[in-house]
């Protein structure tokens, strides 16, 4: 049986027993010493939710029915995994190598973002995905600044 003092120095708590009772005991032993708790039946009572997510490669999707159907969490995590795939690996990892040396030429943020950005909108994804590493090496071409032009074979080095 649960009791209040089973909660002392504890730094996160999950009340998933299962009994309403029991789990509203918990999240107000919680409270009561300000140690965060989910609350598995009442989401709304408890100090955070626990998001469905997933991993490929670099990048981490998470979501959340805001704790009203962790089931239909799950089937949207599910469908979202399979529609990933390995799609965006190779992007994240591009992007990863990528970024500092963009950030060294010491343009101006909106400069940065519009190039990041004109990356990921640009069929770049598509030709990663596909393994095709001269369409990549155009795209490249055509959007980084000239100045990374010869670090192009190596920023696509195992990618596509």
């Amino acid at each position: 049986p649960f009791v209040p003092a089973d909660v002392d120095g504890c730094a996160l708590a999950f009340a998933a027993t299962g009994n309403r009772t029991v789990n509203a005991a918990v999240a107000d032993a919680c409270r009561q010493r300000n140690v965060p708790c989910n609350v598995a039946n009442a989401p709304d009572t408890g100090a955070f939710i626990v998001p469905a997510h997933f991993a490929c490669g670099d990048l981490t999707v998470a979501l959340s029915t805001g704790g009203h159907s962790p089931a239909l969490a799950r089937r949207i995590r599910m469908d979202l995994q399979q529609w990933f795939g390995a799609r965006y690996d190779a992007i994240a990892v591009l992007l990863g190598r990528l970024r500092p040396l963009v950030l060294a030429l010491g343009q101006e943020t909106g400069q940065n973002t519009a190039l990041f950005r004109a990356l990921v909108e640009s069929p770049l994804i598509d030709a990663l995905a596909a393994r095709d590493h001269a369409g990549a090496e155009r795209i490249l071409t055509e959007l980084l600044p000239a100045e990374l032009h010869p670090r192009i074979v190596e920023l696509l080095h195992e990618l596509a």
